[in-house]
């Protein structure tokens, strides 16, 4: 549940809370939907970039400018999209919004964290396969490689847990947003 005058950029700050990701990359959305037999997609990035190479003029957006009411318009069809985070490691996270509300929400009922498993997202360690890659070598001991890269400060592997994920979510928020938000 979420408010439709929360604006892409704070949907964002929810969503890389979640994840317990640093917040140190650029990020971005992207919405994409079938018209007429040709795929449609439109990029919400922060900051706004000129990526003529990867986004057709006109097809790009602003998270900071944009808000839930804006991007669910009903020419975007569906409550389906991909948030993107750190362009380098590319981790894609698709999410889909179950109801979007006019009406105020209390903020002591958002943000939540309903439900996760696995070992969650590890920040500059080369995507999913770096991170798959990663799990073996902590299994098995074998980490050389990975002291080489990250001296003594090996990423933790943290076992998904909803009373930790809820407890520190708000004020990773707080953290967050002035990372992003307050330095546009």
């Amino acid at each position: 549940m979420i408010q439709d005058a929360l604006s892409l950029s704070k949907l964002c700050t929810r969503t890389i809370s979640a994840f317990r990701l640093e917040g140190s990359h650029l990020f971005g959305f992207q919405k994409s939907f079938e018209l007429f037999n040709h795929q449609q997609s439109y990029y919400y990035l922060l900051p706004a970039m000129d990526l003529p190479e990867f986004v057709a003029p006109g097809k790009q957006y602003s998270v900071m400018h944009t808000n839930l009411s804006q991007f669910f318009s009903s020419s975007n069809l569906n409550n389906q999209f991909t948030f993107q985070y750190d362009f380098g490691d590319n981790w894609k996270i698709s999410l889909n919004v179950e109801s979007i509300e006019t009406k105020e929400i209390m903020l002591h009922d958002i943000p939540s964290v309903t439900g996760g498993s696995g070992y969650g997202l590890i920040e500059d360690i080369g995507g999913n396969s770096g991170l798959h890659d990663y799990i073996e070598a902590f299994a098995s001991g074998d980490l050389d490689h990975y002291y080489q890269i990250f001296g003594n400060q090996l990423p933790h592997l943290r076992p998904f847990s909803l009373p930790i994920a809820n407890e520190k979510l708000k004020p990773e928020i707080s953290i967050l947003k002035r990372q992003y938000e307050d330095n546009e």
